[in-house]
């Protein structure tokens, strides 16, 4: 009975050790821990120790007075949100609220709610940058046919849209360009031809009347035009509240920050106009721009940036516009429509809005937008539902390095101007350790009192500042061991001062640095999966993960199935990143596969998902990233033939087909391999067969005559078997009347013997 119940207290010891982790010095110290709910209290003489989980104390108000417990609350406060109703410099406000104040303390996620909706008539400015070396001039070509019609196609969307041309080869100077060699054929890295206008008349003639130019290497000075497009504000006659949209066009590469030396311009490009008489006059000066200078102005200036290349540098030009905020890449095909392009970016920057923001390290933003097919980040409003909600989280992991707690944080829109602005007060000190008390008697003269405990000054150490210098007595060294038996003093880990144990050997911690912070569960050789801290012997995990050894995820994008909206595909519950599977209906089995899709009538729902992304894919298999969408989560894609997608390797996939609107079929497979969904397309639509009137007429005839002959061939067979049964029956009769039934004795036999009298048989 006595064994039993010391486990029992053992084990409640050990359980509450497991909850309570609060155990720090100071107040600042025990509210701003990031892993729990600590509490402090300020009573005076206290027997416990100040700093406690609150979820340890269960309710109960005996540890502390409440008027002496501190547990700082967090707030919200929107202290500006205009309606989209309302015009700012003349225009309604189409993202909101626009100021935020926050209080928060470690470890606490603040969620906030932000809203876009887009505007009517939004002024819209496009700026059409052309490549007109010698290869582009089919391209331009095209332009110059389209220029008729671009403002009349644009004024459909919008009644309120200027637009302008530049154009751009390369810097005039060898060995990029030779004058001697190339007079006929002018060079320059940028030069304004028409300035925004609604001036279709000017645009047109401009357009129409462009010259080619030429230049030795490949790569073009497609950056630099682009910075002077974007930097001379007054000169290309960007409006500040219109949204700013550059068309860049070109069949080439460019050249970047460093290229600029072979012509001899050695100084930075320092992101700044430099027109004169509408041409770019610094360009064998200035070093072309690094790809980051161009992100920075990009984002500063609320550009959006179309990179209109031909196939072959679509690598270049895909990795490029994913790393400019804000731009993206369009393929420029043989017969190039500026207009569909131009069109499809205004769609995108007025029904969509991406959400942009900067934060220092101990502060993370999650923004949670459930918007499928769409980017990360990426949120777009339709005609049914104009307004977008985009929820968001702000969570302070830690308190700032630099003890400043007061900080402004800006979530904004890309290409839109308008932002939240958060006023953000981090709660990591105490208010009674703000208050300069003076040195206190409490703490014999030697330290001010605060918050319940003595803050010493230098030369004095001790909880009550008793301790002087770095002497102490052997009651104070009896204090830092953990068992009276121990020969060293701290575990051998640390210094003891004044009865306590402090500054422990990094990597251990506790009261007598008796816990070692790297004994904690190692999955994957990962401390505490890398999702958590060791502490006391014990994982502490960050937000959204938990179990022992923080390996379990707490979010639920780890159970649904690549294109799927349902968790665990709505036959299982997620547990730790898994799904587990439930009962079907009915029947005395349940549902299997990675994500509970796996029974006898799951593979249709699956293809029905799957249909549209594969038809997608099909049919922009050379540029996959038309096809990419926020939940695609880990995917493959094959596009095999017809006799490839029966390999071996495919044979546990599950068949799907999609009618497209010809008649034809799109045949694909999918299955999964642990979490990663392979997606096995058919290149080859199939045709439904064709019915052969001739053939299906031809075989009717052929039976109808095969049962007629068969039919005859019986009834002869039965009708010479009865005409049989019937004489042998009239035989039999006969006989036993007594009748002769020998052979008839008239009968004669149908041929004769005749002998020759002139033969003689002796001369055989």
């Amino acid at each position: 009975m006595k064994i039993f119940v010391l486990l029992l207290l053992f084990y409640l010891n050990y359980v509450n050790s497991e909850v309570d982790n609060c155990n720090f010095g100071t107040c600042g110290e025990c509210i701003s821990y990031p892993y729990d709910t600590c509490v402090w209290c300020s009573e005076d003489k206290i027997i416990d120790r100040r700093c406690r989980s609150l979820k340890s104390l269960n309710g109960s108000q005996t540890w502390c007075k409440e008027n002496s417990m501190y547990n700082p609350e967090h707030f919200i406060n929107v202290t500006q949100d205009y309606g989209f109703e309302k015009k700012i410099n003349g225009m309604n406000v189409q993202f909101r609220p626009q100021y935020i104040k926050m209080k928060a303390r470690p470890g606490v996620p603040l969620p906030f709610n932000m809203s876009y909706l887009p505007a009517v008539d939004f002024p819209l400015d496009v700026y059409y940058l052309m490549d007109i070396s010698f290869t582009m001039k089919s391209k331009v070509k095209d332009l110059k046919d389209q220029a008729k019609k671009l403002h009349r196609y644009l004024s459909n969307y919008t009644n309120n849209v200027r637009i302008g041309v530049g154009s751009f080869i390369e810097k005039a100077a060898f060995p990029f360009y030779d004058h001697n060699r190339n007079r006929n054929e002018s060079s320059h890295a940028f030069q304004n031809l028409v300035s925004l206008t609604n001036n279709t008349q000017l645009f047109e003639k401009v357009v129409a009347d462009v010259t080619f130019g030429s230049n030795y290497d490949d790569p073009e000075a497609g950056l630099d035009a682009l910075m002077q497009a974007m930097t001379c504000n007054e000169e290309i006659g960007w409006r500040s509240d219109a949204r700013k949209i550059i068309v860049l066009c070109t069949d080439s590469t460019y050249h970047s920050a460093g290229d600029g030396k072979m012509v001899g311009a050695l100084k930075p490009n320092d992101m700044k106009c430099h027109l004169d008489n509408n041409k770019y006059t610094m360009e064998l000066q200035l070093d072309y721009p690094s790809v980051s200078q161009i992100n920075k102005v990009a984002k500063e200036r609320n550009f959006r940036i179309i990179f209109a290349a031909t196939n072959n540098v679509l690598k270049e030009y895909t990795a490029l516009s994913s790393q400019i905020l804000g731009s993206r890449f369009a393929l420029l095909k043989e017969k190039f429509h500026v207009i569909s392009i131009i069109k499809q970016a205004y769609d995108e920057a007025t029904t969509t809005v991406q959400i942009d923001y900067k934060v220092p390290p101990f502060i993370q933003i999650d923004v949670d937008q459930d918007c499928i097919s769409r980017p990360t980040r990426n949120c777009g409003s339709s005609k049914t539902e104009p307004q977008v909600t985009i929820p968001a989280t702000l969570t302070v992991k830690s308190c700032p390095p630099n003890k400043v707690y007061k900080h402004t944080v800006y979530v904004a829109t890309v290409g839109l101007g308008e932002r939240v602005t958060i006023e953000l007060d981090i709660d990591c000190e105490c208010p009674c350790e703000k208050v300069n008390s003076g040195l206190s008697p409490k703490c014999h003269n030697s330290g001010e009192y605060q918050c319940g405990i003595c803050k010493c000054r230098p030369g004095s150490y001790g909880d009550d500042c008793q301790c002087t210098g770095s002497s102490t007595d052997q009651k104070d060294l009896d204090k830092c061991k953990l068992d009276k038996n121990d020969v060293k003093l701290c575990s051998g880990r640390g210094a003891c001062r004044c009865g306590k144990c402090g500054n422990c050997t990094s990597g251990f911690s506790g009261d007598f640095c008796e816990f070692d912070d790297n004994s904690c569960p190692k999955p994957n050789q990962l401390l505490c999966f890398n999702k958590g801290k060791c502490y006391r012997g014990q994982c502490n995990c960050i937000s959204q993960w938990t179990g022992s050894d923080c390996s379990c995820p707490l979010e639920k994008k780890h159970c649904m199935a690549p294109y799927s909206k349902e968790i665990c595909s709505g036959n299982g519950a997620c547990h730790c990143g898994k799904c587990i599977c439930n009962q079907i209906s009915g029947k005395n089995e349940t549902y299997s596969g990675v994500f509970c899709d796996f029974c006898e009538d799951c593979a249709e729902k699956r293809c029905k998902q799957l249909e549209e992304h594969a038809y997608c894919y099909h049919e922009h298999m050379d540029n996959k990233t038309l096809c990419v969408h926020e939940n695609d989560g880990n995917i493959n894609v094959f596009l095999v033939n017809k006799t490839e997608i029966n390999y071996a390797k495919w044979y546990m996939a599950k068949w799907c087909k999609k009618e497209i609107s010809n008649g034809t079929y799109l045949v694909f497979k999918y299955h999964y391999e642990d979490h990663q969904l392979n997606l096995v397309i058919q290149k080859e639509l199939q045709t439904p067969p064709e019915a052969n009137l001739w053939i299906a007429a031809g075989s009717a005839i052929g039976v109808v005559l095969l049962i007629g002959i068969l039919t005859v061939i019986i009834w002869k067979i039965l009708a010479d078997l009865h005409d049989k049964r019937e004489y042998e029956k009239f035989r039999a009769a006969a006989e036993a009347d007594g009748f002769d039934v020998s052979p008839n004795i008239l009968y004669e036999p149908p041929t004769a013997n005749f002998n020759n009298p002139t033969f003689d048989p002796t001369y055989r």
